[in-house]
């Protein structure tokens, strides 16, 4: 096999490997909140007189 060809390959199993990388992480992510979960989540230095305060004494 020439020079060229053996780039040619070599470049091609390259481009495969990191396509395929891609999709192994895109398919490691988890699923993007709703926005009925984000409404839900307090943080555990909120106070109960502020059931919504995510970071009390904030603006």
């Amino acid at each position: 096999m020439s020079v060229p060809g053996i780039l040619l390959h070599f470049g091609r199993a390259v481009i495969q490997a990191h396509n395929n990388a891609k999709v192994r992480n895109l398919m490691d992510v988890p699923p993007p909140e709703t926005s009925r979960n984000r409404a839900r989540r307090v943080s555990p230095d909120a106070s109960e007189k502020e059931p919504g305060a995510i970071h009390p004494g904030g603006r």
